[in-house]
């Protein structure tokens, strides 16, 4: 653990010093963007798992630059209860997206990309590091096609020690589309992937699929409205605690920097 919280460390402080360059280079000028939105109950994002049944805020704060690397710092905080139960949540990730043409292998083609990262998942208590907090990975690849993106997920989650559950794993393939209309004023997107959920945090392994359907408004160059997004979760062959069908609505606004 000691290993993993040094290399973010350096990873954060590179890319610090990266913002701190005099702007010369647009090679280090990172794209910025902030987005909050208010979230109807906190559903684990990859399995769909209940984990606060009321509503949050949650927010993000998304760094990409040039060469691919990305930081992430994303926040939960439930209305009621705050840093006392699992609608506290605040992480940390850092990632590198791109194409495979980039890693040396020069016959891919640039519309087939990878997209690999680590996020530390500090909850319920803030600034509490150690037991129920969670290490998250992924490792992501993606092709685009005329019509659509297909892409296959691996997804790990690593419990810290004496957590009162076990991690787990997801794997998934899936499909992507968006489209813009009204002069680009409006855009939409929509995803569907089926997962194989190999039963961590006490939930039972199995499928089940998982999707998303979001319509964002342009309000102007930079601001832009997310109205509504919806994500949800459809168990297949798992029987446990999560319904048949279950799903989050998502509204607020994002701004890019």
């Amino acid at each position: 653990m000691k290993t993993l919280l040094v290399s973010l460390s350096v990873l954060f402080g590179l890319s610090l010093s990266a913002l701190a360059d005099d702007g010369t280079d647009q090679n280090h000028d990172p794209q910025v963007t902030f987005r909050s939105v208010v979230a109807s109950k906190y559903l684990a994002f990859g399995s769909g798992g209940m984990l606060y049944d009321k509503p949050a805020i949650q927010s993000d704060l998304f760094l990409s630059f040039h060469d691919g690397l990305y930081l992430d710092l994303w926040h939960s905080a439930p209305f009621r209860g705050y840093n006392h139960n699992f609608g506290t949540e605040q992480d940390f990730g850092v990632g590198w997206s791109g194409p495979l043409s980039a890693l040396g292998l020069k016959s891919q083609p640039s519309d087939t990309t990878l997209d690999i990262g680590v996020t530390y998942f500090d909850e319920p208590s803030l600034s509490v590091l150690g037991a129920q907090d969670i290490i998250y990975s992924h490792v992501k690849l993606s092709k685009a096609f005329k019509w659509t993106t297909i892409n296959g997920c691996y997804e790990n989650y690593v419990a810290m020690p004496r957590s009162p559950y076990r991690g787990g794993s997801l794997f998934s393939a899936g499909a992507s589309n968006s489209a813009s209309f009204f002069k680009d004023l409006t855009s939409a997107s929509v995803s569907l992937s089926l997962v194989y959920d190999t039963g961590g945090f006490g939930l039972d392994s199995g499928l089940l699929f998982r999707g998303s359907v979001e319509l964002d408004w342009k309000l102007s160059k930079r601001l832009t409205m997310v109205m509504p997004q919806v994500n949800y979760y459809v168990p297949v062959t798992v029987h446990d605690s999560r319904p048949s069908f279950d799903k989050v609505v998502f509204g607020g606004l994002g701004y890019q920097f």
